[in-house]
């Protein structure tokens, strides 16, 4: 199952099904955030939203995604998946760019609270969605850069990653890198830069 591709914006949703959405998607959603970080209270703030209930070792690397499209977040991510037959939200963490959440926010998603596979990077073996922590950041970056506050989330969230889960920064990759069959996170996207400040951060 493979993510909408930056040819084809998410599109919206019958009314009966949206209201349906609108209702359950951000009651599981608060459910999974409000159980975090409760061992961690030492934590960051914005780390200790991160640590799930139970620690997985299944995690080998991290595949970066865009939305290809200008507004949108977890909520809004969730409803377009599941209308495509998905059973939740496809990726572990979406970053905002102010349109549907503040720009930078980082929102957990049910897979990352469960320590599920991913649904955002379909190959023929399914590596990437078994071993692989999916990020989607809001926006087109075939037409501009990330937002300064979505790179300094990202450049966090990634670290934190890296740190908790041994994930070495070589195995920071983006979908179409990954897949070759998109160009996600689009041409604007710096994987070199994010890989070289995470492994300054070692």
């Amino acid at each position: 199952m493979e993510p909408p591709l930056s040819r084809n914006c998410n599109p919206q949703l019958p009314q009966s099904k949206w209201a349906i959405f609108v209702v359950l998607v951000p009651a599981v959603l608060a459910v999974f955030s409000l159980g975090f970080g409760r061992e961690h209270a030492g934590a960051a703030p914005a780390e200790a939203g991160w640590y799930p209930a139970h620690h997985s070792a299944r995690w080998d690397c991290i595949v970066i995604h865009h939305s290809a499209c200008e507004i949108g977040g977890a909520r809004r991510f969730a409803a377009w998946h599941r209308a495509r037959g998905w059973d939740e939200l496809g990726y572990h963490f979406v970053i905002g760019n102010g349109s549907d959440t503040p720009d930078g926010r980082v929102e957990v998603g049910p897979r990352w609270a469960e320590q599920k596979h991913g649904a955002h990077c379909k190959t023929s073996d399914e590596y990437y969605n078994e071993h692989g922590i999916g990020i989607c950041l809001v926006g087109n970056f075939d037409r501009h850069r990330p937002s300064a506050a979505q790179m300094r989330s990202l450049v966090h969230l990634v670290r934190f990653l890296c740190r908790e889960y041994h994930i070495p920064p070589s195995h920071i990759y983006t979908h179409g890198g990954v897949t070759g069959k998109t160009d996600c996170p689009g041409a604007e996207f710096d994987l070199p830069g994010i890989r070289k400040q995470v492994a300054a951060a070692r």
